[in-house]
């Protein structure tokens, strides 16, 4: 009778190898960046237009800021809405691997989970409390643009305020539903993500230190 050759099965492991999930990530971030920088090149995006927005109670002095991060990316493991993102190897200009929000793609919900994981002090371990984030929180401050917005153009909207998680502290609705921006907003970016005109009537501008 003939002989039976027997397959050889190679053991495949069931994840990857620490290493190669180190290089994945490598490549996921720079892939990222080189999106984010491509974006800006070729001005698609009007979040990216204006200063990118840092995590909650990061140092509004961008260099002491990026002095006190590690780019450890714990922030981003923990954000409740995923919108922490990370510049690329090439943005040194922003610190590369640091953390940014692009508030049109995701805002910030404001669960302040970031502050509470970072170990280097880079952001201030803080609780979710609305009313005392609204005396002392300033990731930025909302702008509207009357010549993009839907209420201003003559048609009713107020999507701003309703997205808005401090209604009438943060912004207000005059008559008929023209959205106001008040001094304790945070900077948050709901407005921003929720905003239906396209491109974007209302941006978050950093608050300059």
């Amino acid at each position: 009778m003939p002989s039976r050759k027997k397959k050889l099965r190679l053991h495949r492991p069931a994840t990857p190898l620490p290493h190669r999930r180190a290089f994945l990530a490598g490549g996921a971030a720079c892939l990222a960046g080189g999106a984010t920088l491509l974006t800006r090149l070729l001005g698609g995006q009007d979040a990216l237009a204006a200063d990118l927005v840092r995590p909650p109670t990061a140092d509004p002095d961008d260099d002491a800021f990026q002095s006190r991060c590690v780019r450890c990316g714990l922030c981003g493991t923990v954000c409740e809405n995923g919108c922490i993102r990370f510049f690329g190897l090439g943005e040194d200009a922003h610190g590369a691997l640091t953390p940014y929000l692009d508030v049109r793609q995701r805002s910030c919900t404001l669960c302040m989970r970031c502050t509470n994981i970072c170990p280097t002090g880079a952001l201030t371990p803080t609780e979710k409390d609305l009313p005392a984030l609204a005396r002392t929180l300033r990731m930025g401050k909302a702008r509207v643009d009357p010549d993009r917005c839907i209420s201003y153009l003559g048609r009713l909207c107020g999507y701003c305020h309703d997205a808005c998680p401090l209604p009438g502290v943060a912004i207000r609705l005059t008559p008929p539903a023209l959205p106001v921006i008040l001094d304790d907003c945070v900077g948050c970016g709901r407005c921003v993500e929720h905003c239906p005109a396209a491109p974007t009537a209302i941006f978050v501008e950093r608050v300059p230190s």
